[in-house]
């Protein structure tokens, strides 16, 4: 046979292969489809499953769908092929600033991978993976899909030819070291901390004790045994107070009052308050300021008059209540709506984490009726609550002239080799909250309350420091 009538043959024997192949595959796209699809990898497509699953079957699937976990709730298999799917993924390592793994798939017997968490403290920021390694809480969910390598196409073309695959490295912005001092400054008590980078936003540290162990979040007996819990030390541990804690924040709400009331002009370092009369209890010499029917004390400082940056360095609570009652309402709304107040769901402020929409007032209409209430809430009390973050931001955008960087806790992402896929992927600023002038100006009273007010205990010797100490009565 001539060489054209072998190169002939030769092309139709590929060409027969080629649409044999082809006619697999829509076999298999088509006829198939159905008993392939669909796989579930992240709470998110779980959730999305079972939200179609429901408009298809009606009222029966909205029960399915509606009641507790996700991944529970789907299809058997489904789950099936989400394990498959999963059991081939090499889950990406979550590492701190200093590369130091905190969070990586630890191979046990007979191929199967355990997820280790090697600092429990950071259990609320990291979250944990469910049994069947998709992302559920915490980090692990909101970068689930960057952890399997699902937003990776080599990672894809792997999965899809059900070969084994590595999902990228996540590396935060969190210092282990520093977490841990801050877990030891809690000494044990409920609440929380966070440190930031003030020229940033970075996240350095977030503390919130108590909280649940992630090495044994799936085991039963734990679980019931916290369920089973009465004491303080065991008590909302899968909540992470730093951003989900609704506290009533006491006079730290002044920096805010203190804000609205510089940048509007209502007030300046020239103002000058006159307390009044002086009277005497049990606890000590107060005073007191009148307003809409009821008072409001002040034990905080001995001297009748007090300038406005004295004021705030005693943490006066005469000055700062006829602030708030002389303060026009929507100038108060306004301000305290600029740090995240009362604006639930509001895009600018979402985070890599769940964050608790800080309140103002039950209702702000009351706040144009009620002059006792604005007052009250000047001061840090009335129907205020906040999370320590949402505090913290405020100082933030202090320190940073009126802009506001939002905190991030992902500094960058890598694939298997190292290679950087992204830099800071959740870092922004909002800007304006103030005038430059007007940071200035708190700035420099913050560090006033910390060297002449009520935060002495926090200086330390040769650091400028600045801040605002805060008591609430509850």
């Amino acid at each position: 046979m001539k060489l054209e009538g072998r190169l002939w043959q030769l092309g139709n024997i590929f060409t027969l292969v080629v649409v044999l192949l082809s006619a697999r595959l829509v076999f298999w796209i088509m006829v198939q489809g159905e008993a392939l699809r669909p796989v579930t990898p992240s709470l998110a497509a779980a959730d999305a499953y079972l939200e179609a699953l429901r408009s298809r079957q009606g009222a029966g699937a909205d029960e399915v769908a509606d009641s507790g976990n996700a991944f529970d709730q789907l299809p058997q298999p489904v789950i099936q092929r989400t394990v498959d799917l999963l059991s081939t993924i090499e889950r990406g390592t979550i590492l701190d600033r200093n590369g130091r793994p905190v969070a990586f798939d630890l191979p046990v017997a007979a191929g199967e991978r355990l997820r280790f968490y090697a600092e429990p403290s950071l259990a609320p920021v990291i979250g944990y993976v469910s049994g069947i390694r998709a992302g559920i809480a915490g980090l692990e969910l909101t970068y689930n899909d960057t952890l399997l390598g699902l937003d990776r196409l080599d990672a894809q073309l792997s999965q899809a030819a059900h070969e084994p695959s590595q999902g990228s490295d996540l590396i935060l912005t969190l210092d282990s070291g520093l977490q841990r001092a801050a877990e030891e400054a809690l000494a044990g008590r409920s609440g929380a901390a966070v440190v930031l980078d003030a020229d940033t936003g970075a996240v350095l540290a977030m503390v919130s004790a108590p909280h649940f162990d992630p090495n044994l979040v799936l085991d039963q007996t734990y679980l019931t045994n916290l369920a089973a819990c009465t004491v303080p030390s065991c008590q909302g541990v899968f909540i992470n107070r730093a951003m989900q804690g609704q506290y009533t924040p006491g006079s730290t709400f002044k920096t805010v009052s203190l804000i609205a009331g510089l940048d509007t002009g209502q007030v300046s370092p020239a103002t000058i308050f006159d307390f009044g009369q002086q009277l005497s209890g049990p606890d000590g010499p107060y005073y007191i300021y009148s307003v809409g029917g009821g008072v409001i004390p002040d034990p905080n400082h001995t001297e009748a008059q007090l300038s406005l940056e004295m004021s705030f360095a005693k943490s006066a609570n005469a000055a700062f209540a006829r602030i708030g009652a002389e303060m026009p309402p929507a100038v108060l709304i306004d301000y305290a709506g600029r740090f995240g107040f009362s604006l639930p769901g509001d895009p600018a402020w979402r985070l890599e984490l769940p964050q608790a929409a800080p309140q103002l007032a039950l209702d702000l209409q009351a706040l144009t009726t009620n002059d006792l209430l604005r007052a009250s809430t000047a001061i840090g009390q009335g129907e205020l609550l906040a999370d320590p973050l949402t505090m913290a931001m405020v100082v933030l955008a202090v320190v940073n002239n009126g802009d506001l960087p939002l905190p991030f806790l992902a500094a960058s992402v890598r694939d298997p080799a190292g290679t950087v896929l992204q830099t800071e992927p959740a870092r922004r600023v909002v800007t304006g909250l103030m005038q430059p002038a007007t940071a200035a100006l708190v700035r420099s009273m913050l560090i006033t309350a910390a060297e002449k007010g009520s935060g002495r205990p926090a200086l330390v010797d040769g650091l400028t420091v600045g801040g605002k100490t805060g008591t609430a009565q509850v």
